[in-house]
């Protein structure tokens, strides 16, 4: 800028998010991007202003406790997720081996539309009352959805039961999340990353659970001592996670959830559209939509994919055990990493290696076992951040006070392609054979290509195309 330009600097503090904004006048009315404008364009990006010292912890023994309780309570939300295709190869070949494929991918893919489909209804819920009544709600459907599965022998009773362990996930997910927010900022990426590597140690112990449980006790019982491992870490997190911020009033819950389903199809239609229409919250939604769309297909068949290839029932529980060993650094190093170099940067940089391990190792050489350990290991490692990033990305453009809205209304256009998704893979799997599978492998790698585009869109939406800029 000139120095004849009169320049003001106005700081401007949002009552609840308490996030600082620089409004920059210039008498001369033109626009010039400077050092000032691109220091405030990262202050937006980063949220990282001293005075929010005081209003995030950022540590202490209350706000580990808080992320011990998290990691515990994503042991069971994303790891049954994570683990689905354990049980989805077992009933496909056991109660239900006289069934249609894609009969069968409906019972899971209404399971997972579930579990994401709620957070519309639930992210306000908790922005307001705070996570304790919804993770009660949830360790209940959990448990009776886990144990109503053991006695199922028929599509519907599937069905009925992971309905009710889809919505338990659905209820539990935003609040185990979500909680984060209130504890930590500038190390969000880092411990949020930490907690969601509860959903790949779920991944990795339920498979080998299930494993030795079917062979010793059978499905039956297999499935009540799932369950009650699954109640145990519920339990625990119950009294660990807490909200920092103030519950209302029941009497004002009623009157606002009142207003709230008197005008719920106004709300819905006006409020999130145009909180979706912003073009960094609408095209990080497409960009997750595709990017966690192609990751839910892959875990839910890639065990029946490698049996399909010739690899024995055990080996192919092993691929998802290895999936999630390696899913565990890669949701703790590129979250830690990310703190430092960028949310949006890390988990852009893992996609784009996500998408190379498919097209590179899984493609052409899905035939061979020691390549599908490969592939398990690698890809489980870049796939990793899809989960853990995407709440501290979604925080970074978000306000604190709307997290669990926000949240869980990227996650109810997530359950859409969850929907939709597993009986479009079905179709494509079709008779299970290999140029059917190579189908199934290339919609997977194409979807996850198609993520990685619009995450990278939503990224030049905040910063332009300067690559070395942390976001």
């Amino acid at each position: 800028m000139s120095s004849t330009e009169s320049i003001e600097l106005t700081h401007i503090r949002h009552a609840n998010s308490q996030a600082s904004f620089t409004v920059i006048n210039s008498s001369s009315g033109a626009v010039d991007i400077s050092e000032e404008s691109i220091a405030i364009q990262r202050q937006e990006v980063d949220g990282e202003e001293e005075s929010e010292d005081e209003y995030y912890p950022e540590g202490g023994w209350r706000a580990y406790l808080v992320i011990f309780g998290s990691f515990l309570g994503l042991i069971v939300n994303l790891g049954v997720i994570n683990s689905i295709g354990a049980v989805q190869a077992y009933v496909s070949t056991h109660q239900l081996a006289l069934v249609d494929a894609t009969s069968i991918s409906w019972i899971f893919s209404i399971y997972l539309a579930l579990a994401y489909a709620l957070g519309s209804i639930v992210g306000p819920i908790f922005d307001r009352r705070g996570p304790l009544e919804l993770l009660i709600a949830s360790t209940l459907l959990i448990f009776v959805g886990l144990m109503a599965s053991a006695n199922s022998t028929k599509v519907y009773h599937f069905i009925l039961s992971f309905v009710a362990l889809g919505v338990g996930n659905g209820i539990g997910m935003t609040p185990l999340i979500g909680v984060i927010s209130h504890w930590f900022n500038k190390k969000r990426g880092n411990f949020t990353g930490i907690a969601t590597s509860g959903g790949s140690v779920g991944g990795l112990v339920f498979p080998l659970m299930l494993r030795h449980t079917y062979a010793q006790y059978g499905f039956v019982w297999a499935m009540r001592i799932f369950a009650f491992v699954c109640l145990g870490c519920m339990v625990l997190s119950i009294f660990l996670v807490k909200g920092r911020f103030k519950r209302e009033s029941k009497k004002h819950d009623v009157q606002y959830f009142k207003s709230k389903w008197n005008n719920g199809i106004e709300n819905f239609s006006i409020a999130n559209v145009w909180a979706a229409s912003t073009s960094k919250f609408a095209f990080l939604i497409a960009g997750a939509f595709f990017g966690e769309l192609s990751l839910v297909l892959l875990l839910t068949y890639f065990a029946t994919y490698a049996m399909a290839q010739g690899v024995s029932e055990a080996n192919s529980l092993l691929l998802l055990t290895v999936w999630n060993a390696t899913g565990i650094l890669g949701r703790w190093i590129p979250g830690y990493l990310s703190d430092y170099v960028g949310r949006f940067n890390i988990n852009i940089l893992m996609l784009f290696s996500f998408n190379v391990s498919i097209f590179v190792l899984w493609l052409p050489f899905g035939s061979s076992l020691k390549v599908l350990f490969a592939f398990a290991a690698i890809g489980g490692y870049c796939s990793g951040s899809i989960l853990s990033l995407l709440p501290a990305c979604l925080s970074q453009i978000t306000p604190v006070n709307e997290i669990g809205t926000k949240y869980g209304f990227l996650n109810t256009i997530l359950s859409i392609g969850n929907l939709v998704g597993l009986p479009i893979a079905s179709a494509v799997i079709q008779n299970g054979s290999t140029h059917n599978y190579n189908n199934f492998v290339v919609f997977v790698g194409l979807l996850s290509v198609l993520g990685t585009v619009f995450w990278y869109t939503s990224r030049f939406m905040i910063v332009g195309n300067r690559l070395n800029v942390k976001v």
